[in-house]
């Protein structure tokens, strides 16, 4: 597909729906080793969709937890459907963390950190964001881990993309957050 054609979380609003079965969208339970966390309680699973087709399966694990708190270890799975280019990820990241937070002074400097660790992705690959602390996020590409990201608030602000509120897809978010 052509870089202009897949927009990816910049232009979801809207388009976005959920899985049809669980059985669709089930993404087994992870190790240790391929997410970081050693007890990981699955609190949701999701896929999200642009103009129907399906782009990546989201689940979010918890530490030993069954509700989630953002105080609380957690790891994101994104199962990706499609190819996507490392700078089709940062772009989108980036312009989803500048729409939820506004311009930070700081906000250069954590993408940096994160653009170090994307990679491009194919159908079948999958990018784990682990946070084992608040002020950090360890990348796994398909359960090997590029890099880790240690930045104040690092968790919040790179996974508010999936899980606030006020992200593209809020009713998803939800559901991720097992609500």
């Amino acid at each position: 597909m052509p870089d202009t054609a897949i927009p990816i979380l910049s232009r979801l609003t809207g388009v976005i729906a959920s899985c049809a079965t669980a059985a669709f969208c089930s993404v087994a339970t992870p190790s240790k080793a391929e997410i970081g966390l050693s007890a990981p309680t699955k609190l949701g699973e999701v896929t999200f969709r642009w103009l129907g087709l399906p782009l990546y399966d989201a689940s979010l694990f918890l530490e030993g937890e069954q509700q989630f708190d953002w105080n609380t270890p957690l790891a994101l799975r994104l199962s990706y459907r499609r190819a996507f280019s490392k700078d089709q990820l940062m772009r989108a990241t980036a312009a989803e963390i500048e729409r939820l937070e506004g311009q930070r002074p700081d906000q250069a400097q954590f993408l940096q950190k994160l653009d170090q660790c994307f990679r491009d992705v194919g159908a079948g690959d999958s990018f784990v964001a682990s946070s084992p602390s608040r002020n950090q996020v360890a990348l796994y590409l398909n359960g090997k881990r590029p890099c880790s990201v240690r930045h104040p608030d690092a968790r919040k602000r790179f996974l508010n993309i999936w899980l606030s509120d006020n992200s593209r897809a809020a009713r998803l978010s939800r559901e991720l957050r097992g609500q």
